[in-house]
């Protein structure tokens, strides 16, 4: 009876093995079914910083660093909680990118901009206040010298000069 009672043991103790082995195969399963995601997500100033970074290498001769260190700073107030501090500090970037502060390439500065502008949480979008529209702040916009200019849908092709959108002859149907 002592061989059955030491073989029961040891099917026991293997039974109990596999039933181990099992439970922690499940718990790791439900661990990156859950919290993977969750730690390899990043937050949408990772995203921003790793555009800054692009952005960098595509532009050496320029300065970049404090895009850099002022992401840290709206990182940090992120991880604290600080949603306050995390508006005012992406207020302030965005302000940055604006006046092409540090002499950022305008074509770096922008895209660094709208790509902010699209990946920031809706709680973070700055007030106006901090973007401080006004007269000299206004940015010209280029058209490319292959589209059509004309004053109207349809109509005519504009002079050397540009078109004169206050000419009488166009016809406004909303206007009072």
């Amino acid at each position: 009876m002592g061989k059955d009672n030491h073989k029961e043991a040891e099917m026991n103790t293997q039974a109990i093995r596999r039933r181990t082995a099992l439970l922690l195969a499940m718990a790791g399963a439900w661990c990156l079914l859950f919290v993977g995601p969750a730690l390899a997500a990043g937050t949408w100033v990772d995203d921003i910083s790793n555009m800054v970074a692009f952005e960098k290498t595509n532009n050496p001769a320029s300065d970049f660093a404090p895009y850099q260190e002022q992401l840290a700073r709206i990182h940090e107030s992120l991880l604290r909680g600080d949603h306050a501090l995390v508006k005012s500090e992406t207020d302030r970037f965005l302000k940055m990118l604006q006046e092409r502060a540090y002499g950022i390439p305008d074509v770096a500065a922008d895209e660094i901009y709208n790509f902010t502008v699209s990946v920031r949480p809706l709680d973070s979008i700055p007030s106006n206040a901090g973007l401080d529209l006004g007269v000299g702040t206004e940015r010209p916009m280029s058209v490319p010298d292959h589209t059509l200019n004309t004053p109207y849908e349809g109509g005519p092709q504009c002079k050397e000069g540009g078109c004169d959108y206050w000419i009488d002859d166009v016809f406004d149907p909303g206007a009072a």
